[in-house]
């Protein structure tokens, strides 16, 4: 779909292992940070095909601490509907990024880890090199990211985030603390494309109209 050609809302998907631990977390985060909005939907999925499943107890705690609620979350498995339904999908690892791609290898611009997400909207964040440029879509600053695939070069272990499930609290908070500094680059890029502003807040700049 076009970016102008967008009516439904804009769908995130977080995709992680068993959907018990990482993604919900990271949903649940990226909700917290898009709660003002509501055209941004973000929902999480698992490529182990848990259904229904209550998050991990450490992970809600984890989150509890920082003042989001897991919200009744159950888990539910990763499926090509919900792969074709999304404009953006977010995975832990580069693993779950080919398990995606499994189900619709057509997801290929539009399917990124989330550390690797992260990294290229800050590659491409100010294009076309005008201070206050924003995107005006978040489908654009998605087909941006991917254009800029292979910008920079990373360890893989520099795209992953590592599974705290079976770990103890600690190792949730790590995980947390880890989501919530990529979400904080994440999230603000995509929110700004329901609302083109200049730097100086007087509208939107030239080509956004």
């Amino acid at each position: 779909m076009s970016p102008d050609a967008r009516t439904a809302p804009f769908e995130v998907l977080v995709v992680c292992t068993g959907n018990i631990a990482r993604s919900p977390m990271a949903q649940r985060l990226l909700q917290a940070r898009l709660a003002h909005d509501p055209s941004i939907r973000v929902g999480s999925a698992g490529t182990w095909g848990l259904q229904d499943v209550p998050m991990d107890r450490h992970a809600a705690t984890a989150l509890a601490e920082v003042g989001v609620d897991e919200g009744g979350f159950r888990s539910r498995p990763l499926t090509a509907d919900l792969v074709r339904a999304s404009a953006l999908l977010l995975t832990a690892t580069r693993e779950h990024r080919v398990a995606v791609l499994t189900h619709d290898p057509a997801a290929l611009r539009r399917t990124f880890t989330l550390r690797e997400f992260a990294r290229l909207v800050e590659v491409v964040d100010g294009v076309p090199g005008r201070p206050g440029y924003v995107w005006r879509t978040p489908d654009a600053l998605v087909a941006a990211a991917a254009d800029a695939r292979g910008r920079v070069r990373v360890a893989p272990s520099e795209d992953d985030v590592a599974d705290p499930h079976g770990g103890p609290l600690p190792a949730f908070r790590a995980c947390r603390d880890l989501l919530a500094a990529t979400l904080d680059v994440v999230a603000p890029s995509l929110a700004a494309g329901h609302a083109p502003v200049d730097q100086d807040g007087a509208g939107p700049g030239p080509g956004l109209q």
